[in-house]
């Protein structure tokens, strides 16, 4: 199977009528870090930006959201901050379909490797620009 080459990876937005939060780092080690932080005023439904098989599914013990790790090919993404989880483990999702839910007002995050080489999801997801 050959790789997918980077200028390819179209990704959906993960949320209707996004916002990209745009946050400092608590410590600058002087890299950016390569992520993309999105809310909505209108939308609660967080879905699959590209067509993926979900990896795993964890809750995170600090604040109690969920954080989602799913794949296409070689590439990983990791989700987190949702309130409610609507897929399960080993499940095929195409784009649009949704993943979970999350509150008005709050933040979800989302990491994106190329295997284990972070790479900037801002690059290939079709979101409005930041605040």
């Amino acid at each position: 199977m050959l790789a997918q080459k980077k200028d390819t990876l179209k990704l959906a937005c993960l949320l209707n009528d996004a916002i990209e939060l745009t946050e400092k780092q608590a410590v600058d080690l002087g890299t950016k870090e390569l992520k993309i932080v999105l809310a909505s005023s209108t939308d609660t439904l967080v879905k699959s930006c590209a067509d993926v098989v979900i990896s795993n599914i964890e809750r995170d013990a600090d604040d109690g959201t969920w954080e989602i790790l799913f794949k296409q090919k070689n590439y990983w993404f990791w989700l987190s901050g949702l309130n409610k989880v609507v897929v399960r483990k080993d499940q095929k999702i195409k784009t649009g379909e949704v993943l979970g839910h999350l509150e008005i007002g709050k933040k979800i995050e989302m990491l994106l490797y190329d295997f284990e080489t972070p790479i900037d999801p801002k690059k290939y997801m079709n979101c409005p620009k930041s605040n």
